[in-house]
């Protein structure tokens, strides 16, 4: 029988594996919502541990060593390799009144009955309004600008007015220091698990534009 981690690279390879590998929340793309995974945690019978969002945008929730071993999970996404410890972790309540655990750095603000994400210069940039499950984005660096008529020398000044938004392992910078640090926590965890681990990043070809733009405008 193969490890999970053979079964993804086979996989990979286009060559048969033992079986069909599964994936739940080894990327945000195949991840679950923090509201969804409580009442699948309700459901399966799993009061153990908190929950934890590690994706305050989406609102993605950290899938736990029980249900990754309940499925058979085969993956698991680079970010468990950091933010090991609860005081790196901070109250608060999704919208349906479940309490959770969001990142330490993560900086939210409530004005009336909506909810603020506040980059490090304490500048709104996403927004979840009352009755909605997610952010959405409100500050868009380049919003007013042509894209033929620009250079882009201040492309680096505009991607860090959206800097609080980071999921774990994206939250530290990447210099000299940071990226041993990511490789340090990134061996660590392979050395922990047999499961696939997925690299943090995650998007397509509009995403850096859009968040720039907004989509309509680019």
């Amino acid at each position: 029988m193969m490890t999970s981690r053979e079964r993804i690279l086979t996989t990979l390879n286009h060559r048969q594996p033992d079986r069909v590998p599964v994936d739940l929340g080894g990327h945000r793309s195949s991840g679950i919502m923090a509201i969804a995974y409580h009442k699948l945690k309700k459901y399966l019978g799993v009061d153990s541990g908190d929950i934890y969002v590690y994706d305050m945008m989406q609102q993605l929730a950290v899938v736990e060593p029980p249900i990754l071993d309940r499925f058979g999970v085969d993956t698991v996404e680079l970010g468990r390799a950091f933010m090991t410890d609860d005081s790196e972790w901070q109250a608060w309540t999704l919208p349906d009144g479940t309490p959770c655990r969001i990142p330490q750095y993560v900086n939210l603000e409530k004005r009336g009955d909506d909810w603020l994400l506040l980059n490090k210069k304490g500048e709104p940039i996403f927004i979840q309004k009352k009755g909605s499950l997610y952010f959405e984005q409100m500050h868009f660096p380049y919003l007013e600008r042509n894209p033929d008529e620009q250079d882009f020398d201040d492309l680096e000044d505009a991607l860090a007015q959206m800097s609080g938004l980071e999921t774990p392992g994206e939250h530290f910078p990447l210099d000299d220091k940071g990226l041993s640090y990511l490789a340090e926590r990134a061996a660590a965890l392979r050395q922990s698990t047999d499961r696939a681990i997925i690299g943090l990043f995650g998007g397509n070809l509009f995403e850096l534009a859009q968040t720039l733009y907004r989509m309509d405008n680019f």
